[in-house]
């Protein structure tokens, strides 16, 4: 991942359609990069993702801790109704997470100003 300054204020990271122990190292260093490259607020959006499995997605507690030990925040949006909103459901994360519908509603509290971080 590179870093691209732009005007806004938090890092969208979409994730995979499918996620799991293939290819969950891959798609959560995209979060942890995001970090590393300064980003207070990361957003994950699962928003095309339709498959995640359950380690896969209790993976983003280890990603939420990561970013309250830097001072940051991870924020996720799972669109209700989908199957990883259930999984989510299920598992008793969705009590855990940031859980927002979509981008807008994720980041509508925060306020515009100075530079963040996109990712895609």
């Amino acid at each position: 991942m590179t870093c691209q300054r732009e005007t806004g204020p938090a890092v969208v990271v979409r994730l995979a359609t499918e996620i799991d122990l293939t290819n969950n190292d891959r798609v959560y260093d995209r979060l942890y990069a995001a970090f590393a490259c300064g980003a207070g607020v990361v957003v994950a959006d699962f928003t095309t993702t339709w498959f995640c499995d359950c380690a896969s997605l209790r993976r983003l507690l280890t990603v939420q801790q990561l970013a309250a030990a830097r001072g940051g925040q991870l924020r996720v949006i799972i669109p209700a109704g989908s199957v990883v909103h259930r999984v989510a459901n299920l598992t008793g994360l969705d009590q855990l997470l940031d859980i927002y519908p979509s981008v807008p509603e994720a980041t509508a509290w925060l306020a515009p100003s100075g530079s963040s971080l996109q990712a895609s």
